[in-house]
């Protein structure tokens, strides 16, 4: 379902952009990353609304209401009505995003990791010196 593109997240010791696909600076990535938990929040808000409609209960029995009702939100046993249709786009729009912060938090880990590596080889090389070195 997933199409890839492939992205990386510039780390400051090696800022060279990815040759296929894009790159994000890390304070690029952690500022989209907020802003798509936000909006990951705000479709889990919809997604929740949508269900709240389709359990609607028709206002009457009477034959036209219960033909808007079943256009709006189905008829309970398999045919879908627009609230249905419009809470599956919005289902598919939070597997997208759910998946895309997933690659962002994967990302920005893994730089995480290799600066604590960085820093623990640097720690081994000049112990006591921590990562600002011993240069005077």
């Amino acid at each position: 379902m997933w199409e890839d593109v492939e992205f990386s997240i510039l780390h400051p010791a090696d800022p060279a952009p990815a040759k296929n696909g894009f790159s994000l600076d890390i304070d690029v990535a952690k500022q989209v990353l907020q802003e798509l938990l936000g909006y990951q929040d705000r479709l889990g808000l919809m997604k929740r609304k949508v269900s709240t409609l389709c359990s609607m209960k028709p206002p009457s029995k009477d034959p036209s209401t219960m033909a808007m009702h079943v256009a709006m939100v189905g008829d309970g046993r398999g045919k879908l009505g627009a609230f249905s249709y419009g809470g599956g786009h919005i289902d598919l729009q939070l597997d997208y995003v759910t998946e895309l912060i997933d690659r962002i938090r994967k990302a920005l880990a893994a730089i995480g990791q290799s600066d604590q590596d960085q820093a623990a080889a640097v720690e081994k090389t000049h112990p006591g010196t921590g990562s600002r070195g011993n240069f005077g």
